[in-house]
């Protein structure tokens, strides 16, 4: 007799139905000479009745069925993702035709390749939400802004590429999400966890994000920050691209920062392109002429730390070829002299580009030089500082620049903690006027980039900015859906888990914005999750930051470089790794240990691990750490003793 399956509440029948209604399936027409589709759809179910869901992933399928190395890459071979669709259709048409008579149905899902079996009376599982009362035909609801509000959001990120393209026709987009989805590594990755909501939360923002990538435009494969804008913005895709990297959208991130590295001009003072459209030309919102363009300064900035993350992410060497290497050179250098009026190593705004902010917050008060505006530059020094080390070994002109540019970011960190700290408010300044008086008005921007950036020195300054942003809610989602993010980075967990919740939340003022579903799977990964890659060595760090409410969490099937892996936690003293495919890493190992425990320890496979080491940071939990290898396929524990 059919039954429940008590761990997913899925109808499950028994093993011998699933079995008779496969060989069913694969005795008709449809499948009599589709080897590799017999074969596909073979692997999926008996993986599923043998309690291996881990088993069926886009590169285990294509090694297991499809004969491809465990070491190639999806991203450049889709055989798994035609085949999926292929199956689709044949199963839909099995069932509509000869098994009309059948009482359980078997799908695969769009979005994954774990068989599905449901009696022929149960509704058909949505692969996308339900329309909900008042959404727009492709079934996602409409942005609820003013006019007004839609100026102000992300200074002109969102407001007006997407009010000028609202009139994107409705069939194109539908279809080209369809093709899209199909088309990424992005449908493999699952987030499993003791918390329905959270759960929830993930599948929300993964079906969002999804829903604005895009495959088949002149400009290249590329996702937008709205699902009604038909362009990215240089700060919407430094942001969006943390959580891109976890789903797996590795040459969209490329071909986007690509095309503003490229467009790095003299003639504009070595600016990129704040917005680019989908048919790869500069916004005409943004762009009139290289005399006459909207920028914001922190953006060349941000954007080398997005490159550097996903340098360290997915260890492509293309982001050390010549497009993006002239771009990192022009900004540390031409672009930052180009804007430092008074040669004192700060950038500032000027009167002969009225149209470019020294700062994200491209409103009133306009800045001489806003606080994020020195919190990116720093940022960007650091991640400079970073490719360089990529590049070049011991000894080498490289790793000469590389320390130049960290010593840079440190006179500058100093510099920022003492000039624009104001010992009264106990809090630092948001921008220097033009007069050069301090503004103390609280611009969500101001306040919270130097946080996300680093700059503020660890102990009671940086304390005081993360009390102030929390105190704090910025007018705009956009600002906001970087509070966990930030709040993670600073181990404020359970603060940062309380609004990963909020800004995945349909009832969120932002939740209509990809922005902020990238947001959310982005702090989820690299806050949460703690999972920081660095793929040129071949390792991978974790690091529970689990609230006290959340008892495990696993997210699988995780694509960093060529691998692909998965990691669990438990609480904040457990946690599993698996190499699932790809070529052998070194796992770092990081683990809370309280502030007064010098015997803490971390045993691997039951076995204690050497070589520990302590890092502490003011006020802050000290982080204890170990490293192991963990081969293809192979999975290890590892525990912390105190």
């Amino acid at each position: 007799m059919a039954a429940r399956s008590q761990l997913n509440s899925e109808f499950f029948p028994t093993d011998d139905e699933c079995r008779s209604l496969v060989a069913r399936i694969l005795a008709s027409p449809e499948f009599q000479r589709a080897t590799r589709l017999r074969a596909f759809l073979n692997y999926v179910v008996e993986r599923k009745l043998a309690g291996a869901p881990e088993d069926v992933s886009e590169v285990l399928i294509g090694h297991r069925v499809f004969g491809r190395s465990p070491a190639y890459s999806p991203g450049e071979d889709s055989i798994v993702r035609t085949e999926a669709r292929t199956l689709r259709q044949r199963l839909e048409r099995y069932f509509a035709g000869e098994g009309a008579d059948e009482p359980i149905i078997l799908e695969i899902p769009r979005g994954g390749y774990l068989p599905v079996f449901r009696p022929r009376s149960e509704p058909e599982p949505a692969d996308v939400p339900k329309k909900p009362a008042g959404a727009t035909l492709d079934g996602l609801p409409l942005p609820l802004l003013s006019r007004r509000q839609w100026f102000g959001v992300g200074g002109s990120a969102i407001g007006l590429s997407g009010l000028a393209l609202l009139t994107w026709h409705k069939a194109s987009f539908a279809v080209r999400t369809k093709a899209s989805v199909a088309a990424g590594r992005s449908a493999d990755i699952r987030l499993e966890s003791s918390d329905p909501k959270l759960n929830l939360a993930f599948e929300r923002a993964r079906e969002r994000a999804l829903a604005c990538v895009f495959t088949d435009d002149p400009v290249g494969e590329w996702y937008a920050s709205n699902r009604d804008n038909r362009a990215f913005c240089m700060r919407d895709t430094a942001h969006e691209s943390m959580g891109a990297a976890l789903l797996g959208l590795f040459s969209h991130s490329r071909n986007m920062l690509r095309r503003f590295a490229a467009s790095v001009a003299a003639s504009r003072d070595w600016c990129s392109y704040w917005i680019i459209t989908k048919d790869g030309f500069p916004s005409p919102f943004e762009y009139r002429s290289d005399s006459d363009f909207s920028y914001a300064l922190p953006a060349n900035f941000d954007l080398v730390r997005a490159c550097h993350q996903q340098l360290l992410w997915t260890g492509d060497r293309e982001y050390l070829d010549p497009v993006f290497t002239n771009f990192y050179d022009c900004t540390v250098s031409r672009y930052v002299a180009a804007w430092d009026s008074d040669h004192d190593g700060v950038m500032e705004a000027r009167r002969d580009r009225p149209r470019v902010t020294a700062s994200y917050n491209q409103q009133a008060p306009f800045f001489l030089t806003g606080a994020d505006l020195v919190a990116a530059q720093y940022g960007a020094y650091l991640a400079y500082a970073g490719i360089q080390e990529i590049k070049g070994g011991p000894g080498s002109l490289s790793q000469q620049i590389a320390r130049e540019y960290r010593a840079k970011a440190s006179a500058l960190r100093t510099r920022f903690n003492s000039e624009w700290w104001d010992p009264i408010a106990n809090r630092f300044h948001t921008g220097l006027m033009p007069d050069r008086s301090w503004s103390d008005a609280y611009i969500a921007p101001c306040n919270v980039y130097p946080l996300k950036f680093g700059i503020p020195e660890d102990g009671p300054k940086a304390e005081a900015a993360l009390n102030l942003m929390e105190e704090s809610h910025p007018a705009f989602a956009s600002t906001y859906s970087y509070y966990p993010e930030v709040l993670y980075q600073h181990e404020r967990n359970e603060a940062a888990y309380r609004h990963l919740l909020e800004i995945a939340d349909p009832g969120f003022s932002g939740y209509h914005m990809a922005e902020t579903a990238y947001a959310a799977i982005g702090s989820l990964g690299f806050g949460m999750m703690g999972i920081a890659p660095n793929a040129p060595q071949s390792m991978v760090k974790t690091m529970p930051r689990l609230p006290k409410s959340l008892a495990w969490v696993r997210l699988s099937n995780i694509p960093v470089s060529r691998n692909q892996i998965t990691v669990e936690h438990r609480g904040l003293g457990e946690t599993r790794f698996t190499n699932q495919a790809g070529a052998p890493l070194t796992w770092k190992i990081g683990f809370p240990v309280p502030a007064s425990d010098n015997s803490a320890g971390i045993f691997v496979d039951g076995t204690a691990a050497p070589k520990l080491t302590l890092e502490n940071h003011p006020n802050r939990q000290p982080v204890i750490f170990a490293q192991v290898p963990v081969n293809p396929g192979e999975t290890r524990v590892a525990k912390l003793v105190v």
